[in-house]
């Protein structure tokens, strides 16, 4: 077998590097053998990548909610913030006569699947009331990431943890102090109660008859770590608000029941985030960072690339001489086409790479759209996970099939208008906070043999 590995830039100006080998260098996804039997290969530099701010998300119909502090000496300080509203659990809600709060306790459900970025040591977080409404009950607003929400200065509930997002708790049942039940790990924050009292318990019963009006009232809450007491670099802590009622406040009360005793109950009030009822608030400063150096340069071939999640940053690809290869056959087959990114060792450990890159390209109308290799009504779809972009942390790489694309774009079945690399599902909004993380990549302009590269296995069909 005969592989080519070619630098596009070399065809570019008709000096050719041949050169035979008896196996690829195994850098990518598992590639079918008939196509490394039957190809040559590409290998090229040749690939330009600038960093873009990305744009403000929504971020409330998110399938999880995002409490944060990081701060990183490349990419700056990131402060992410849970806001939500309460509903009643049905309508006319009634604590009967003369209740009495015992506790109220909100209750925060960790994600199912990756709670945690960044550091496991112990966090504060503080509860607000929001000044003002968050929930409407006719047409639910879209909320977006860079929205500063009006909150009260007072804090009204705080607790001291460690994101625990494993281990199951033992807690007393109430009103049978002997009685311990085991539940899911959960973060579990007590509220002051005389703030319950005077915002929740005392209603009258015109404000509890439906979730409206007692929004209208109430308003919502606001989580946030507190960062004095915040780990170095700090993490990112996600929590399920998406589901209704996994995320909730939970009120214990005795109340005078008809025979003139006191009983004891509960109640629980849900956060209902799949109804557009819980929302992330992000501020990032990155004055004086790398990152902040790299977005105001305009040069569109950046040496490093600082990718973030949580609205941060996202990566403008453009590969500009895919005509070149014309010259290596007259009837040229793209057998398979990889784009692999390299990314850097974090200066803090705690807050490692990006799980995985993601990919999409812009439509005539500059809208997101997906590349036939993920397109479910294109002949090549590859189907759910098969395009890559997941980080290979032994060889510290990113591979993304991009073999359709590719195909299309050379030959120029339709204009490119654009190729970008984010940390996020684009289509549909409930994916789009699932990354909070960053990644240092190296860049179309790095001087290192690592750099960003568009791998090609050819075929010439003559």
């Amino acid at each position: 077998m005969k592989l080519k590995n070619i630098d596009l830039l070399t065809l570019l100006i008709s000096l050719f590097a041949l050169s035979s080998c008896n196996n690829p260098d195994g850098i990518g996804l598992d590639i079918e053998p008939d196509i490394l039997l039957n190809s040559s290969i590409v290998d090229s530099s040749t690939v330009f990548t600038k960093l873009i701010k990305e744009d403000s998300v929504a971020s409330n119909y998110t399938e999880r909610s995002v409490l944060a502090y990081m701060k990183d000496d490349e990419f700056g300080e990131t402060t992410s913030n849970i806001v939500f509203a309460l509903t009643l659990p049905s309508s006319n809600v009634s604590f009967g006569t003369n209740p009495i709060l015992d506790s109220a306790v909100l209750v925060m459900s960790y994600s199912s699947s990756s709670p945690l970025y960044g550091d496991s040591l112990k966090y504060k977080v503080n509860v607000n009331q929001l000044n003002e409404t968050l929930y409407s009950a006719t047409k639910q607003k879209v909320f977006y990431t860079n929205k500063e929400w009006n909150v009260n200065a007072a804090i009204v509930g705080s607790k001291e943890f460690f994101p625990a997002y494993n281990d199951s708790l033992n807690i007393n049942l109430y009103g049978h102090q002997d009685s311990i039940v085991k539940i899911a790990p959960q973060l579990r924050i007590p509220l002051n109660n005389q703030f319950v009292v005077d915002n929740i318990l005392s209603l009258d019963s015109a404000t509890l008859s439906t979730s409206q009006l007692f929004a209208n009232h109430f308003k919502g809450l606001r989580l946030s770590i507190d960062k004095i007491s915040a780990p170095a670099n700090g993490g990112a802590i996600s929590l399920d608000t998406y589901t209704e009622g996994a995320s909730r406040l939970e009120i214990y009360y005795r109340y005078t029941n008809s025979e003139d005793k006191q009983d004891t109950t509960s109640i629980s009030f849900p956060i209902a985030g799949s109804s557009g009822t819980a929302a992330t608030e992000v501020k990032w400063e990155n004055t004086g960072t790398p990152a902040r150096t790299t977005l105001d340069n305009p040069d569109k071939n950046h040496e490093k690339l600082y990718l973030k999640g949580l609205a941060g940053t996202k990566i403008k690809v453009e590969f500009p001489y895919l005509d070149s290869l014309k010259r290596l056959g007259k009837n040229l087959a793209i057998n398979r086409a990889e784009l692999i990114f390299t990314a850097e060792e974090p200066q803090q450990t705690s807050l490692t790479p990006l799980s995985a890159l993601r990919i999409y390209s812009w439509d005539l109308a500059h809208q997101p759209a997906l590349i036939p290799d993920e397109n479910p009504s294109d002949a090549r779809y590859l189907g759910a996970g098969y395009v890559g972009g997941v980080y290979n942390s032994t060889k510290k790489i990113y591979v993304i099939n991009v073999t359709g694309y590719i195909q299309d774009l050379f030959r120029k079945k339709h204009p490119n208008y654009g190729t970008y690399i984010t940390t996020y599902d684009f289509y549909g909004r409930t994916g789009r906070l699932n990354a909070p993380g960053r990644s240092v990549l190296l860049g179309g302009a790095s001087s290192s043999p690592d750099k960003v590269k568009l791998k090609i296995y050819y075929s010439d069909l003559k």
